[in-house]
Order: C-alpha cells, then structure tokens, then sequence
C-alpha cells in the first residue's frame, strides 16, 4: 500500500506538470506563463486601484480649504453669551465663575431697566423698511422652512436659506417668541439696519410679521462666518493668508465706523465677534446680527442696567459701570483683532480659572 500512495503521487505530480506545459492559444505560451501574468496584472491593478484611492482622498483634503469648493468648516465649539447681566456684577473679577453668565440669549429681551422697556420702541406692524413678505412666500421660499436649509441656529432662532419667487437667495431669521423676545428683537433690527446700505454690513431685505410670527430677510452671504475659518477644521493649510485677514479686519472696520461716524441716531451693535462676521466668495466682511444693538442720540454715552454680550468680547469698563458707547464695539473689535492675527479663540475653557481669557486688552 505504501509503495502504491507513492506512484499516485507521482503520477499527479506528472500530471499537474504536464497540463502546466500545455501550449495556449494566447501567442502560443505555456499555461503557467498565462497564469503568471495574469496574476501579475491583477496584482499590478490591485495596486493602482489602492494608489487611486489614496491619490482622491489627499485631493478631497485639498479642495475642502477652497472656499470656492462651497465647503464652509463647522465649528463645534460655543462661546458663553452674556444676555442680561446685573449692572453691578463683575463677571472679570473671577473668571473661572461663569455661573452668572447665561449661554444663550436671555428670555426677558433687550431691556434697559427693570421695566422691562424695549431698547427701541416702535410699531411693527408700520415699519416701512423694505419689502413685507407673507408667511406663505417664505414658507415656499424655505420649502416649509425644511431641515436641510438652516444655514444658522442660536437662541434668537433659526436662519434658513430661501430661494425667493425671482430667484434671488435669501436667508430667512426665524425669530423665538420667547417673551416677547421675537417682538424686541425684531424692532432692534429693523430700527437699526432697515435703511443702511453699507458693503461691510449685511442688508435687509424684508420682514414678515403676521400674529405672534416675526421673521426677518437678509441677503444670502454665501461662505460661512469668520469664526467658522479661523477655528473650524480647514484642513493642513488655512485659506486665510495674511492679505485674506487684513482684508477682513479693515473691511469690518469700515462697517463698524460707519454705525458709529456716517448714521444719526448713531448705533451700537454690543456683540462684535468673529460669528457675526459673514464672508463672502470673495473675502468681503459683512457684520451682521443686529439684535442687541443700541441706538444712541448726540449724547457721548448711555447707561444701561441690562449689560448685553458676548464674554471675552465685552469690555470690562461696560460691563462693570454699564456705560455703553462706541468705545464697547471698539474694545470687542481689538479682541476680533487679536483672534484673527492669531487664530486663537478669546476663551478657552481648558485653561486655569484665571486664565480663561486669551485676551483682555486694557
């Protein structure tokens, strides 16, 4: 029996030879070298396949810092909002204590004073600042203001981007009723930027207010926000070169002097940060988000018992005396200065209590 399992295995061994030695049709090789070069191309293709994909992925990296690719970075982070703080706490005093700031915007409005006084009064329904819109038009522009077109959410409320029946784009603010907020909120903004043509300042459109329903329509301003390009992810290269930076800062330099310098009553925007700041295809700053403005007479300055704000951008003089003037936008826009020079965010909460802030600019 051994000797027999021995020749079988001879015999196949001969066998497996003798079919491997056969002529092909394919220019008359022998079948081991077909195989040996089909294996070869698959190998060889299995390659180019794995070098392909690694090629697209390093050029997806790429085109995503192109802001004309239309990839606009998100950015995970929120800074802590200060939205009706007592006029005599001193929130710089100890900055690791943040229980005394509210994260969003307060329920109880703009206010002035205990009252509770709106810090504009005017009639809403008598604006006569651009173009009203019904609902049903926004609703159709926004396609029943549908997930997939926020382009914005905060606790003033949502932003949707809206196709308008002549096909211009437009982003549609839904205001939160909350309180009335949505009322003051609304009238702030109107009163402030309604007949302000700037091109450092977004523009407003229209409004729609219908019932307890306030909205507000701006231009589309296409490519994200500021704070969006310096602190979301851009990828290994940031877009924003130095020319890119000074193009922003003056830009939203000119926007602000004008609010303080070129309109009468003068106003105060009170929440100049880098998330207010949209950026167009071609760079141009537009500042936008009016709805804690104030608007002062010829007086130099104004008391407030309401301090109203971003924290690391308010100014310590304002938010511990609540006089507010220009010098508060102009104090928020040294720290706006600062963040786009250096690219760092003006809070950083993974820092020692005392050294929250990155920059406090005396």
């Amino acid at each position: 029996m051994p000797v027999t399992g021995e020749t079988d295995d001879g015999n196949n061994n001969h066998s497996i030879s003798h079919i491997l030695s056969y002529k092909t049709p394919l220019f008359n090789l022998k079948l081991y070298l077909v195989i040996s070069i089909f294996l070869a191309f698959f190998l060889l293709l299995f390659s180019f396949t794995i070098f392909l994909c690694c090629r697209l992925n390093r050029n997806a990296r790429k085109r995503k810092v192109k802001h004309s690719s239309g990839l606009i970075p998100l950015v995970s982070k929120e800074i802590v909002e200060i939205k009706a703080l007592d006029q005599h706490a001193d929130c710089f005093r100890d900055e690791g204590k943040i229980g005394i700031l509210v994260p969003k915007k307060s329920n109880e409005g703009v206010v002035d004073d205990a009252s509770g006084a709106s810090d504009v009064s005017g009639d809403a329904q008598n604006i006569g600042w651009g173009r009203w819109y019904s609902m049903r038009e926004l609703e159709m522009a926004t396609r029943g203001f549908a997930e997939e077109n926020v382009i914005g959410e905060g606790g003033y409320g949502i932003v949707f981007k809206g196709i308008l029946q002549d096909g211009s784009v437009v982003a549609v603010k839904n205001l939160l009723n909350n309180k009335g907020q949505a009322e003051k909120e609304f009238t702030v903004e109107v009163e402030a930027i309604g007949k302000v043509r700037h091109k450092n300042l977004v523009g407003l459109v229209g409004y729609c207010a219908e019932g307890a329903r306030r909205m507000l329509v701006y231009e589309y301003v296409d490519n994200g926000n500021l704070e969006q390009w310096l602190h979301g992810d851009v990828g290994p290269v940031s877009p924003l070169t130095w020319d890119i930076r000074m193009k922003i800062a003056i830009g939203t330099a000119k926007g602000l002097a004008y609010l303080h310098e070129g309109l009468e009553p003068k106003v105060v925007h009170r929440d100049v940060k880098s998330s207010n700041i949209l950026l167009d295809k071609k760079w141009n700053p537009k500042v936008s988000d009016f709805g804690l403005a104030k608007l002062l007479g010829s007086e130099a300055s104004y008391v407030t018992t309401r301090v109203m704000g971003t924290f690391g951008y308010v100014s310590p003089e304002y938010a511990s005396t609540g006089m507010l003037n220009e010098g508060s936008d102009v104090y928020s826009f040294g720290v706006l200065l600062m963040e786009i020079i250096t690219g760092r965010s003006p809070i950083d909460y993974s820092r020692p209590p005392g050294e929250v802030r990155v920059f406090l600019l005396q």
